[in-house]
Formats: structure tokens, C-alpha cells, sequence
């Protein structure tokens, strides 16, 4: 087993085999890269902002080879700011495109108490027994890049599912991962675990990833409540609400391609 998601070479990521895809061995699970543009955005003054949005666009199938991360500040103000991260190739091959929607940290505010609750917390991941359910014969993300607890559902029939994900190796090493960068790592994974069609016979791959945080993520758990929702006419979505062990932490979403193989 890696002892990292990616290895640095200069300033490329080189990915392990951790990172790759359960669908394709010659692929990435967009997860991993996923992590490094939250590690990037953290890196760019990260510790006086919030992240309360962050979209990526995937614009292919993700090689495996080494991987070039950039950001900019598209909108910089004192109290929101826009930034862009990019996910390229070392050759300059666009592969990731993602904006974060960054707040200044402030506060305690004088908040009124909550008008409404927030959905309700599953069973903490320490009660739970190990889920080691695997896709892959080969090493790959899904099945040894993450320690997992099944809450409600299964991997292993369509519908609804509820799990906790934990890294099992750092983004890079030597570095101790982020609650968002972990969240941001295992994220991608929803269409996964609440498929509603057979892999087999159905493709029904994300071209995108929507994050939206009602607070900061804390800890080495997340769990994915997720769900997914197809139309014939070959498009669907997942929609998952995401926890870690300290309760609500916001949604995400992910537009689908739909298709018969």
C-alpha cells in the first residue's frame, strides 16, 4: 500500500495507486485531485477565510500521470473573495476546473437559536464494524484509500446509502490531511455508493461536483448520506447531505451522464 495518495516531484503530483479509479485502472478517482485543489486553496491566505462553496468541472476521464495545481484569485475582497484552482497535466492537458466562493472568518456573531434542524446525525463511526467492501482486484481509492462504516443502504444493492470515510494515507506525504480536504477526497464517491443501475450494464459518470458548507468540516470522519435520481432521458443526479462526527456540515451534488454500455 502507498504511503500517500501522491508523491511530489518538483511541482507536479505524481499519483499512487491509491488514487485510482475502481472504475478504470488506467484512470484517477477525481477524489484525490479533488483534495489537492482544496489543499491549494488552503494554502492561498486560507487561514483568515471559509470556504462555503466550492464547484469542480471534470473534464475527462482523469490519466493517471503526474498532475500540475494551480489557483488564482478571481474576486479578492475584504469580505468574499473568488477563487479558481486548475488540475492540468504536466504537458498543460485541462483536467480539473474548480471555483471556491471563500468568506472572511468572523465572529462568535449574536445568532438567534436555529428556526429549523438540521437532518439528523447518524450512528458515529466508532460504533460501527469495518466495511471493506471492494469493486477492484487491483489498489484503488474506493477500496484501499479510505477506511469505511456502512451507517444505512449498501454498496452492494442500488438505493440510498449512508457511510463514513476516513483516509487511510495522507494527500501528500508528510502532511497531516484537513477535515476539508478529506471531505473533499471522499466526496466524489457518491454516485458510487447509491448507484440505481448496474455498473455492468449502465455508465453513469459525473461531470461535475457541487460543495456547499454550512461550517467548517472537523476530524478524520465524513460521512456521505447520499442518494441518486435518474430521468431516461440519459442525465440524473446525486444529492447527499454530509456529516462529520460533530454533526450537519452541508451538501453536495453532482450532475450525471446516463447511458447503456
Amino acid at each position: 500500500m502507498p504511503d500517500a495518495l501522491f508523491q511530489r516531484e518538483g511541482d507536479l503530483f505524481v499519483p499512487t495507486e491509491a488514487a485510482r479509479s475502481p472504475w478504470s485502472e488506467h484512470a484517477l478517482h477525481a477524489g484525490p485531485p479533488g483534495a489537492l485543489i482544496a489543499r491549494a486553496i488552503e494554502a492561498l491566505e486560507g487561514d483568515r477565510w471559509w470556504v462555503v462553496r466550492l464547484t469542480i468541472d471534470i473534464m475527462g476521464e482523469i490519466p493517471v500521470v503526474p498532475l500540475r495545481v494551480e489557483t488564482e484569485m478571481e474576486r479578492s475582497g475584504r469580505r468574499v473573495q473568488l477563487v479558481e484552482g486548475r488540475v492540468s497535466s504536466a504537458g498543460g492537458e485541462p483536467l480539473l476546473r474548480a471555483f471556491a466562493w471563500r468568506v472572511r472568518r468572523t465572529g462568535p456573531l449574536p445568532l438567534p437559536p436555529p428556526v429549523d434542524t438540521p437532518p439528523p446525525m447518524p450512528p458515529l463511526p466508532d460504533t460501527l464494524p469495518p466495511y471493506e467492501i471492494r469493486f477492484r482486484d487491483y489498489v484503488d481509492f474506493y477500496g484501499d484509500g479510505v477506511e469505511k462504516r456502512l451507517v444505512a443502504g449498501s454498496v452492494e444493492r442500488p438505493g440510498r446509502a449512508t457511510l463514513w470515510f476516513r483516509l487511510r494515507v495522507p494527500v501528500v506525504p508528510g502532511e497531516v490531511p484537513t477535515p476539508f480536504q478529506t471531505l473533499m477526497a471522499v466526496v466524489d464517491s457518491a454516485n458510487g455508493i447509491s448507484w440505481a443501475l448496474p455498473f455492468e450494464e449502465w455508465l453513469f459518470p459525473n461531470t461535475d461536483l457541487g460543495v456547499y458548507l454550512a461550517r467548517e468540516p472537523e476530524g478524520e470522519w465524513i460521512a456521505l448520506d447520499a442518494v441518486t435520481y435518474l430521468d431516461p432521458g440519459g442525465r440524473g443526479i446525486s444529492d447527499t447531505a454530509l456529516f462529520d462526527t460533530k454533526g450537519f456540515v452541508g451538501r453536495a451534488n453532482q450532475a450525471l451522464f446516463l447511458d447503456q454500455r
